[in-house]
């Protein structure tokens, strides 16, 4: 992908009307260059104009997943260092994984249109269908081992404050990685880390969202997807764009080891909090009403025996 021709889309996006030669001034490129790149957009279904003695305007976006669409929705971001894209690939988690011990940059983000073979936690698969949204990013925040879970909690927070700038829906969050609509699952979050003795090394974060995606028959009544939520399609390159916005910000905090920050907000999304609710991890589960969570992010419990710490398990409730 030509990231001219993603700086383009951008300045278009932002722009109610854009000369060429101011396009190609920003950008230190020829009018020619300018004319080659608007007419390859066109070709992949944006609809530009050309006013004359004015310039260029955006009317519409081809309203699929495509290379140029999410690159020029993450150009300004500061917290994505490099863009890997694919229409369809195994498993984002996976690539990420594998680039990072190429010395893949903080900041990395893997996006595909389609998982193979996605995966949820406890290597559960993820359906990864056209119209979702699929991806991965690399951080490398050197905080100790024991404050992971907070960066999950951040990238949650993340996520529900962009559905709500791009749809205007509130999504609640369950411990310890799952959105809800509603009571019905719209987003899971993988995070896989790498580290020694107290200090995380890196982490991989996959998230995975349900968009314009179908759903097979055997999740539709657990799950939801945005668009079935509102009843349109949703862009897929906005929700992306708000998304890391507040990703960004979030683990600015987390870098900053502003941990309280996160847990109260978490705090103010969740219903996980007050609820008697069976924690399993792996062939064993321990019930218990959840009463709190601690500035690591580990579920405060309250058992028949005494008050727990869970640091990790899937959770149901039973009231």
């Amino acid at each position: 992908m030509n990231n001219n021709r993603a700086s383009i889309l951008r300045l278009l996006k932002n722009s109610t009307i854009i000369s060429g030669e101011q396009i190609a001034q920003t950008l230190s490129i020829s009018r020619t260059a300018v004319w080659k790149h608007i007419q390859t957009l066109k070709k992949k279904g944006y609809c530009i104009n050309s006013v004359p003695r004015e310039g260029y305007e955006l009317l519409s976006s081809p309203n699929v997943s495509i290379e140029e669409e999410l690159k020029a929705a993450l150009s300004s971001s500061k917290l994505i260092s490099a863009v890997h894209y694919f229409h369809s690939i195994d498993s984002t988690n996976s690539y990420a994984k594998q680039i990072l011990k190429q010395n893949a940059r903080e900041g990395t983000i893997v996006i595909s249109d389609i998982q193979t073979k996605g995966r949820g936690r406890k290597q559960r698969n993820w359906v990864s269908p056209e119209g979702g949204l699929w991806f991965s990013i690399l951080l490398k925040p050197q905080i100790p081992i024991q404050h992971a879970m907070i960066v999950t909690m951040a990238a949650s927070l993340a996520v529900s404050y962009g559905i709500m700038d791009s749809t205007g829906l509130l999504t609640i969050i369950k411990w310890p990685n799952d959105l809800l609509i509603g009571g019905k699952k719209i987003c899971g979050i993988l995070t896989e880390i790498d580290a020694e003795l107290d200090r995380i090394n890196s982490m991989v974060m996959g998230i995975g969202i349900n968009v314009n995606n179908p759903l097979n028959e055997h999740l539709k009544n657990n799950s939801t997807t945005l668009e079935k939520e509102l009843n349109k399609h949703i862009p897929l390159a906005s929700l992306l764009h708000n998304i890391i916005a507040h990703l960004e910000h979030l683990y600015g905090l987390v870098i900053m080891n502003n941990f309280e920050s996160i847990r109260v907000q978490w705090l103010d999304r969740t219903d996980t909090i007050g609820k008697t609710i069976r924690v399993h991890d792996q062939d064993h589960y321990i019930e218990g009403t959840a009463f709190g969570i601690t500035e690591k992010g580990h579920l405060i419990l309250k058992t028949s025996t005494g008050t727990t710490q869970i640091l990790s398990g899937n959770i149901e409730y039973i009231n």
